[in-house]
Order: C-alpha cells, then sequence, then structure tokens
C-alpha cells in the first residue's frame, strides 16, 4: 500500500501540473476574439460617419476612448497575453489589467452609447472580456505571483497610492451625486450627457473604487492577492485616464486632459515600480 502511494503521488501532481495550464491558456485565448472586436469597433467608432446618435459631449468622449482603445489598449491587450502565455508573471497582471479596461468601457458602451449597428459588437466584446476576466483571476495562482516578487517591492507606497486615489474619486463624485440627490436634482454631468444616469458613477462606486480599496487593505498585509491585483488595477489606471485625457481634449478641456494625465503618467510610473519586483523566469 505504501509503495503504490509513493508511486502514485508524483502522477497525480504532474498531472495537475498539465491541467492547470491549459486552463489558463484557454482564458488568454479569448484574447483573439477581443482583439479582433476591439480593432473592429474602435476603427469603426472613429471612421464610420454618424456612427454614434448620442449628444455631442457623448460622442467627443467615444472618440477620445476609441483612439487610446485601438492606439493603446489593444497593442497592449496582445503583447502581454502573449508574454503571459510564455509563463510572464508581468505580462500575466498586464493582461488582466487591460482586459479590466475592456470591461469598463464596453459596459459604458453597451449602457451609455445609443443603440448602433456596432451594438452586438459591444455586447460581444463585454462578454469575452468579462468572462476573460473572471476566468483569468479565477485561474491565477495568487500565492506562485506573490513568490515571484522581491522583498524590495514598495508595497506599503503601492498600496497607499492605490488607497488616495480611491478615495480622491470617491470624494469627486459624492461632491455632485450627494448634493443632487439631497436637492432632489439631477446631477449637471447626467444633463449634459443627455442620459438616464451616470453609468461612469455607476461603475467606478460599485466596482473599481471598492476593488481599489481592498486591494490597498490586502497589499498592506502582504497578502497574496494583493500583489497580482495591484498590478492589474494600476495597468487599468495607466489606461483609463489615459482615454479621459483625450475626451477632454475632444471637449476643450485643458485643465481636465492636464489632471487626467498626470493621473495616468503617475500610475504608470507606481505600475513600473511594483512589477520591477518580479523575478520573471
Amino acid at each position: 500500500m505504501a509503495v503504490k502511494e509513493m508511486h502514485s503521488a508524483p502522477a497525480t501532481t504532474v498531472e495537475a501540473a498539465r491541467i492547470r495550464p491549459c486552463r489558463t491558456t484557454i482564458w488568454l485565448w479569448l484574447t483573439a476574439p477581443i482583439a479582433i472586436l476591439l480593432a473592429i469597433a474602435a476603427a469603426s467608432g472613429l471612421l464610420a460617419e454618424d456612427l454614434y446618435r448620442d449628444n455631442p459631449s457623448i460622442v467627443g468622449q467615444a472618440f477620445g476612448q476609441d483612439i487610446i482603445t485601438l492606439a493603446v489598449a489593444l497593442p497592449a491587450l496582445v503583447i502581454s497575453a502573449i508574454a503571459a502565455g510564455r509563463g510572464s508573471a508581468r505580462g500575466r497582471l498586464v493582461w488582466l489589467g487591460v482586459v479590466a479596461y475592456v470591461v469598463y468601457t464596453y459596459v459604458t458602451y453597451a449602457f451609455g452609447i445609443r443603440f448602433n449597428p456596432l451594438f452586438l459588437a459591444y455586447l460581444a466584446l463585454l462578454a469575452c472580456s468579462l468572462y476573460a476576466l473572471i476566468g483569468g483571476l479565477a485561474t491565477t495562482d495568487f500565492e506562485a505571483v506573490k513568490a515571484r516578487f522581491s522583498a524590495r517591492t514598495p508595497v506599503k507606497a503601492v498600496s497607499v497610492y492605490l488607497a488616495a486615489v480611491a478615495v480622491l474619486f470617491y470624494v469627486v463624485w459624492l461632491s455632485e451625486a450627494v448634493p443632487a440627490v439631497l436637492a432632489g436634482a439631477v446631477p449637471q454631468s447626467v444633463i449634459k450627457d443627455g442620459t438616464p444616469t451616470n453609468v461612469v458613477y455607476v461603475m467606478d462606486m460599485t466596482w473599481i473604487l471598492p476593488g481599489m480599496l481592498l486591494t490597498a487593505l490586502w497589499l498592506w498585509r502582504k497578502q497574496a492577492i494583493g500583489y497580482a491585483l495591484a498590478g492589474a488595477l494600476l495597468t487599468f489606471l495607466a489606461l483609463l485616464p489615459l482615454a479621459i485625457v483625450a475626451m477632454a481634449v475632444a471637449d476643450g478641456s485643458l485643465y481636465a486632459a492636464a489632471g487626467f494625465g498626470s493621473l495616468s503618467a503617475l500610475s504608470l510610473g507606481v505600475l513600473v515600480w511594483h512589477l520591477r519586483g518580479v523575478q520573471d523566469a
């Protein structure tokens, strides 16, 4: 009996080692349809005349988002997926962050853009990226990711940064939403966009900002999940404000462009600082 156990244990380990990469690769392969759909949706948004049937402010935002999606997010998605497929922890964390950006973007398109010929493409993008994100997180070995970070990783600094950005955005968004609720009025941003509500408020205050606060706490405590999610969220924070810069420029809001441009650059710097501690094979 003992001899059988000694011989069967290694076989089980080898089998598990074979299964996990296969499951992980399945989710990475969703990058292919996402990339194709991104190229079609973003390029069509920029080139197809009168595709967007929304208020001018929404159209300007969509153009800005499409530019960054096509020029920055799409290449980052493909390159990080290739790196992740080769076993790079850095590539995997960046890939998760870019996929989160795609989910966020096409939730706003699905609910915030008037129905147009690309509606089904938006739904397909949302479905593929959402399940890629869920599957990618579910198959990430957080302990293995943490083990690749060196002791010099700026855990406390990154944790404070994520928490500070989350609190800042809560203050900014609530400073408009709370007075409107108390006065029984509609926020000015909703009136300007001509939408039923502000999708950005919904996405930020129910998903992104709580996620940042939780990640900051987990990273402060040096929990494995915090190391991985910090890399993903910093990637997201480098991409999304860059898109807002393009939106602000299209809208003529140069102060907003400067502010979000600074946030994007700072987030990219913190991301590089965080990932420098990773010892990739």
